[in-house]
């Protein structure tokens, strides 16, 4: 295999440059907008607050893997590229994104003589549902981990075939697990992001108040933090961050093989009393309680002195916030140990794909270790490769807290038919940090979903 080290020492150079120039705003969006918050279809690397979840099954610790030193290659796992035409579908991001993944598809044009291209859909959604039905499918497009259910149980998705992808030990286990259903994995992910502690550091020495690492550290911190024009934490009301305090109590919504309600637990009430006790006390407040459309409006505008965000808040930041200081930890650990969410995005075949070979060596192309380092050198998404974390957290030091929770995340997935669960989670969980309902309530609301969608 024909090494290309010059061309991809050049490559991460001149995606870094784009980057840089971009202002690093592939994240700048708000409540509705961020990564973590919203539908595959609106740009993001993350699940939707409405969209499915499932148990926190990642729990396979990611290990360091030994590096991998393969320069990409003219034609991937020996497949012939030359003059192939290949079209990678994912949904319209950031400038700054779109035009990294471009110079990265461009490379393996130049690397391979293949004619491949990516066209960002505006509705991904719509247009990948209508192509599947025509039997004329992108030859690889984006895949949610919260949509991964429901392509497979529609037999939308070809499972990775064996050898098609360089090292797949690489990936982190718990990466693996995400897109594997019944024990058949379907598709490598591109990237990850999980939920870190993002507090203001300066207000923290102010109020004398170490980083809490513990549930009653961050309920005194948030108590201490507390000013009458600052609340001392803000988070969405959903269980896109709600969920990760179940994780931390040994529990979640659902059972793990997601066949019913687990919520009528001990841990779940104590996770859910923890939580409507501090909004009770005033020592929390949603965004929109304090004027605010997300949390990292709420950290940004000063209104919060802590939030439970992803890495996507960091682009945000820099980009309208350049002035504000952070930083970030891992969430505190709960009574059960850590827990937070692992959102990600996998590169998918379609089952009826006209050129699968091709099409799984781009694939591969794209989630090799070089490929993984070209596409994270430039955003604040981590490589989904153990060999590529190393470089990836000496280049982001101030985000190591986000690497550290890929350890014990949990998938953001339900199982097919039980997404709207997550709807009544969120619609009950708004009511109970309001007062307007006691835990028993929402525990009652959502298994009676429960029942009747399981």
């Amino acid at each position: 295999m024909k090494k290309h080290w010059l061309r991809l020492l050049a490559l991460l150079l001149t995606l870094a440059l784009v980057a840089a120039a971009c202002g690093n705003d592939d994240d700048d969006t708000g409540v509705d907008e961020t990564p973590a918050a919203q539908p595959s279809d609106d740009g993001v690397d993350s699940p939707a607050d409405d969209q499915p979840a499932d148990e926190p099954a990642a729990d396979e610790p990611m290990d360091d893997e030994p590096a991998a030193d393969e320069p990409m290659d003219d034609e991937p796992m020996g497949v012939e590229l030359a003059g192939a035409d290949l079209v990678v579908w994912g949904w319209a991001s950031s400038e700054a994104e779109d035009t990294q993944l471009t110079a990265l598809v461009d490379q393996f044009n130049a690397d391979t003589g293949a004619n491949a291209s990516f066209e960002p859909q505006p509705e991904f959604d719509a247009a990948l549902q209508a192509a599947l039905v025509a039997g004329d499918p992108p030859d690889l497009f984006y895949v949610d981990s919260s949509r991964l259910p429901d392509l497979v149980a529609s037999g939308a998705l070809a499972p990775v075939p064996d050898g098609v992808l360089s090292d797949p030990d690489d990936i982190y286990p718990a990466l693996r697990n995400i897109f594997t259903i019944d024990g058949t994995w379907y598709c490598p992910p591109k990237d990850f992001s999980t939920l870190g502690l993002i507090y203001d550091p300066a207000a923290l020495a102010e109020a004398g108040v170490e980083v809490p690492t513990t549930w009653d550290e961050l309920a005194a911190a948030a108590e201490a933090l507390t000013t009458d024009d600052r609340v001392g934490l803000s988070f969405g009301a959903e269980y896109s961050r709600a969920g990760a305090f179940l994780f931390q109590a040994g529990t979640d919504i659902l059972t793990a093989d997601g066949t019913a309600v687990a919520l009528d637990s001990d841990g779940a009430r104590d996770a859910l009393q923890y939580l409507a006790d501090m909004f009770a006390a005033g020592h929390a407040a949603s965004p929109q309680a304090i004027d605010t459309g997300w949390g990292g409006e709420a950290f940004a505008s000063g209104n919060a002195a802590m939030t439970i965000e992803g890495n996507w808040i960091v682009g945000y930041l820099n980009s309208n916030f350049p002035d504000r200081e952070w930083a970030v930890a891992e969430l505190p650990h709960g009574p059960a140990g850590p827990g937070t969410f692992a959102f990600t995005v996998c590169y998918g075949v379609a089952s009826s794909a006209d050129n699968p070979e091709q099409s799984w060596a781009f694939v591969d192309y794209l989630t090799s270790a070089e490929g993984a380092a070209a596409w994270t050198s430039g955003f604040q998404v981590m490589p989904a490769r153990a060999s590529v974390r190393d470089q990836w957290v000496a280049d982001n030091p101030e985000l190591s807290a986000f690497v550290a929770g890929a350890a014990y995340a949990s998938r953001f997935q339900f199982p097919t038919g039980v997404g709207d669960i997550q709807g009544v989670f969120n619609e009950n969980f708004q009511k109970l940090i309001t007062g307007d309902i006691t835990v028993e309530d929402l525990i009652e609301e959502v298994a009676d979903a429960g029942d009747d969608l399981l």
